[in-house]
This record gives structure tokens, C-alpha cells and sequence, in this order.
């Protein structure tokens, strides 16, 4: 095997035609008898659609940042995160459910009082976490971006209440 230099170029190296063939009795087939080299696929350029006469074509605009979207959210943001923490102390105060355990015969499951504080402990903080990177996946990619603070807030609310609801039910 030779390792020539056709045209002097150091980048490219010519092979001799027998480090190809690959033939069971080892001849080669003869020219006819060879399948040819496999094309590469051409690179297809989409044609742009021929505008319909029944609907006008729609210039490709690149989306615009709307500021007041960028402000809202931000200011969205923020009133979910304190929402979380107030929800969070609320959580806190949730665990003074057990203070009626004993009292007057009252018998009370430990462990889901417990699952029910850390819901209401916990729940705020993951759904604002979420919140805030969907928001800021949105505000990237440049679409609205206000209502996923909104949404947030709902569901601390929801997640906190079901998480009281457990800790009413321990006791």
C-alpha cells in the first residue's frame, strides 16, 4: 500500500485500488458485475410556497420582546416568591396541629401530620422554583410570559390548603 501525495496536497492521500477490493476468492468482480458507489444525498432546498389566492401571504416577522410582558412578569416573580414564603410560615403554623394530640383522649397519626406540614413547608417552594424557570424559558424564547406567575400562585394556594387538609385529617 502506498501512501502517495496527488498533487502535492498533505491534507488528501491516494490509496492503491487493490486496499478496496474485497472479493471471497479474492478476485475482483469485473467492472460490469460492480455495484456503483453509493450517492450522497443532494441537499434539498424547500421551495417557498406559492402564495393561495384565497388567504394573503404572511411575511415571517421575528418576534418582538414586549417590555410590558418582561416588567409584569418580573414584578409577577417576585409577589409568587413572597407568596411561597408566607404560604411556608403558614406551613410552620400547620405544625402546631399536634399541640391537640392527647388532650382530652384525642388520638392523632404522627406520620401524616407530618406528610401534611412538609406539604405545606414544601409544596410553595417547588411550584415557585418550576414558576420561575418556565417563566424565564418563556421570556427567552420570547413568548408572554405573565400568566406563569399567575399559575404559580394557584397552585401554592392549592398545594398549601391540600396540605392543611392533611394535617386536619392527622388530627
Amino acid at each position: 500500500m502506498s501512501s502517495e501525495r496527488p498533487d502535492g496536497d498533505p491534507e488528501v492521500y491516494r490509496m492503491p485500488p487493490e486496499a478496496f477490493r474485497v472479493a471471497s476468492d479474492g478476485v475482483a468482480p469485473p467492472a460490469a458485475e460492480r455495484p456503483s458507489p453509493p450517492r450522497a444525498p443532494e441537499a434539498r432546498r424547500p421551495r417557498p410556497a406559492a402564495p393561495r389566492p384565497d388567504r394573503p401571504a404572511r411575511p415571517t416577522v421575528e418576534r418582538r420582546r414586549k417590555g410590558w410582558d418582561i416588567a409584569l412578569t418580573i414584578v409577577l416573580l417576585v409577589v409568587l416568591l413572597a407568596v411561597a414564603g408566607g404560604a411556608s410560615l403558614l406551613g410552620f403554623a400547620l405544625g402546631l396541629g399536634s399541640d391537640a394530640c392527647g388532650a382530652d383522649g384525642r388520638i392523632c397519626r404522627e406520620g401524616l401530620l407530618v406528610v401534611g406540614v412538609w406539604i405545606a413547608l414544601t409544596a410553595p417552594w417547588l411550584v415557585a422554583a418550576v414558576a420561575v424557570f418556565v417563566a424565564i424559558v418563556r421570556l427567552v424564547v420570547r413568548r408572554r410570559a405573565f400568566w406563569v406567575p399567575l399559575v404559580g400562585m394557584a397552585f401554592v394556594a392549592g398545594l398549601w390548603w391540600i396540605g392543611a387538609a392533611v394535617v386536619w385529617a392527622a388530627t
